[in-house]
């Protein structure tokens, strides 16, 4: 027969394997459970670069090259319809100037060129300072007006000859939400105070 302390021990140890076999069993689960997320992260990152790797198919890589290739040959498209109309603005007898936001003169066509001759050299020229200084202020708000508007600009000043001017343009934009500048047919409506046209 055992004693009572042989018992204590034997209950006491017997206790102790079974907590042993349950914190064995949690860390087994905890274990199990980590390395199946880690071979469910392998299997995605098969499948990702499986998508971000050409394959002459329709992997996400080959879309984007696809996409990539054809604004590209967009991007040469539009090219060659802007020079074949800046070449047809070129010689109109209207004169054309286009300006960037700030004014500043991008391209003119030899209409433009042949009236404003005493202004000197064009490309970059700031064609604001052209307009009386007195309504250069009202004249710029309204340009801006029209910038962020996307409408027509119509504007009828004096130049600072004394000229009458009437500006006609439309905003072009570069980027979806961007007007970045106008492509302008110049008019000339009075007599002037001098010799200059413009």
């Amino acid at each position: 027969m055992l004693s009572q302390d042989q018992a204590a021990a034997i209950a006491t140890l017997m206790g102790a394997s079974g907590t042993i076999f349950l914190t064995i069993r949690k860390i087994t689960k905890w274990f199990k459970a980590f390395f199946d997320e880690q071979v469910r992260i392998s299997d995605h990152l098969k499948i990702i670069k499986q998508e971000v790797t050409p394959n002459g198919g329709g992997s996400m890589k080959d879309i984007i090259n696809n996409l990539k290739s054809t604004v590209d040959r967009i991007e040469i498209r539009q090219k060659i319809l802007d020079q074949r109309s800046k070449a047809t603005l070129h010689y109109s007898s209207q004169c054309l100037f286009e300006t960037d936001k700030n004014g500043r003169l991008t391209w003119y066509n030899e209409a433009f060129k042949t009236e404003t001759l005493d202004l000197g050299p064009l490309e970059g020229h700031d064609w604001f300072s052209v307009v009386d200084e007195k309504q250069r202020e009202e004249f710029i708000t309204e340009i801006k007006s029209c910038l962020i508007m996307c409408r027509k600009i119509d504007i009828e000043t004096v130049s600072v000859n004394g000229c009458s001017i009437r500006f006609v343009g439309f905003p072009y934009k570069v980027a979806h939400s961007i007007h970045e500048g106008f492509l302008i047919h110049f008019f000339q409506i009075g007599e002037c105070n001098e010799h200059r046209r413009f």
